[in-house]
């Protein structure tokens, strides 16, 4: 009998190309290094810190989304020397060597961070949450870094700038964080292992509390694995507190030219896909419209507002959620180019495994506590019933039920 052909899925639909997120990093000659500085309002005079205040941010798909998300850290005071963008793209030096292209889900541009001024640590090879999280401790421990920061990739963050009260102004994000550290680094402050801001969306670490925990549980690589490590700190004995030091958004689009951040001239802030629609507008009013307007409707000497980046960033976080929780990461496969580049991976079969080791690691995490769902210590279980316990749920219920917190 002839062999069966084998049997394609049905065809993809296709996605628009992912433009340019700061097309003033690609233009000949360079821009200054002073025109991507932070504004003003949160520019330190000296650096507030004698020790090191290191930023990781993990990047592994999405440069428009990585780009946007260090830039509003840049603008909001964090010295862009201590941000450390870890490239967890798992394709070692092909994105460093120019290899691969914007379209690729893995594409991350070298040179234009180090025109920011930021840096870049490579991975070895494609690491889970929790391998990078362990990744985070060995490289800290390698710079001699007693703590450090972590932050998402998804994130657009803001200090207070907002004047309209009258009051002085407020520290900047950055430095409201390095009075966190610089308090938590006295002889006064509890035993500690994390500080977080805006729950861990930007998480302040104490390295070695964490390196006396054993570090992260690898068999958990990605949901699950933040509950099973903060809890073990909680039985410890360390504190964790929480603090806001500034805005914090969890977003899922990007601006159409992330350099309104840095407020430089002639951009005005708008949604990717949506160019001519600002915040704040009324359906169909085109910006660029009235007096003052150059060439092309562009006023060159427009200079955005924080109140207008704020009002705008609040909309995209709200369109991340807007159509429920489980689509919430939908901007992770945004990219699907990059045929024939190296290190090539179909985006979808990715996003397919990456699903896949998630829900494998909520399995090992029920195991391993005989609890699904993150509220452990609520459910009466210790430290020391690691993989001691029977499983509290009946076999029956299916995959389906797992749990407060998943």
């Amino acid at each position: 009998m002839p062999r069966r052909r084998p049997l394609h899925k049905p065809p993809r639909q296709p996605s628009p190309p992912v433009p340019d997120p700061f097309p003033l990093l690609s233009q000949y000659p360079p821009p200054k290094r002073s025109l991507l500085r932070a504004p003003k309002a949160n520019r330190p005079p000296y650096r507030h810190y004698k020790k090191p205040t290191p930023l990781l941010v993990g990047f592994t798909r999405n440069w428009p989304q990585l780009l946007q998300c260090v830039v509003s850290y840049i603008a909001a005071g964090w010295p862009p020397e201590d941000i450390h963008v870890v490239e967890n793209t798992g394709v070692m030096y092909a994105n460093r060597d120019g290899n691969l292209t914007l379209q690729n889900p893995f594409y991350l541009n070298h040179t234009q961070l180090d025109m920011l001024g930021v840096n870049v640590i490579v991975t070895p090879t494609l690491l889970t949450f929790a391998q990078l999280q362990n990744f985070y401790l060995w490289t800290a421990l390698a710079n001699t870094w007693p703590h450090f920061f972590w932050t998402h990739q998804d994130l657009v963050v803001f200090s207070h700038e907002d004047s309209s009260s009258g009051s002085p102004p407020s520290p900047s994000l950055y430095r409201s964080a390095v009075a966190v550290l610089r308090y938590l680094s006295t002889a006064a402050a509890p035993r500690w292992a994390h500080h977080f801001f805006d729950y861990d969306h930007l998480t302040l670490v104490n390295r070695d509390a964490l390196l006396a925990l054993g570090g992260w549980d690898t068999h958990i690589p990605y949901y699950g694995t933040d509950c099973d490590m903060y809890v073990r700190a909680m039985w410890a004995g360390f504190w964790q507190g929480e603090s806001a030091v500034g805005l914090v958004f969890d977003v899922g689009s990007v601006l159409e030219d992330v350099g309104a951040l840095l407020r430089v001239k002639g951009v005005r802030a708008r949604l990717a896909g949506r160019a001519g629609v600002g915040v704040g507008m009324g359906m169909g009013q085109e910006e660029g419209e009235g007096e003052g307007e150059g060439e092309g409707g562009r006023d060159r000497e427009y200079v955005e507002t924080w109140e207008r980046l704020v009002a705008l960033a609040g909309e995209m976080e709200a369109g991340k959620y807007a159509a429920g929780n489980a689509w919430r990461n939908t901007w992770q496969g945004r990219q699907r180019g990059g045929w024939g580049e190296r290190f090539y991976r179909d985006a979808d079969g990715f996003e397919t495994g990456v699903q896949m080791m998630i829900d494998a690691g909520r399995a090992v995490f029920a195991e391993k506590w005989g609890h699904r769902g993150c509220d452990i210590a609520r459910a009466g279980i210790t430290a020391v019933d690691a993989w001691r316990l029977e499983r509290d749920w009946d076999e029956t219920e299916g995959s389906g039920s797992q749990g407060p917190g998943w």
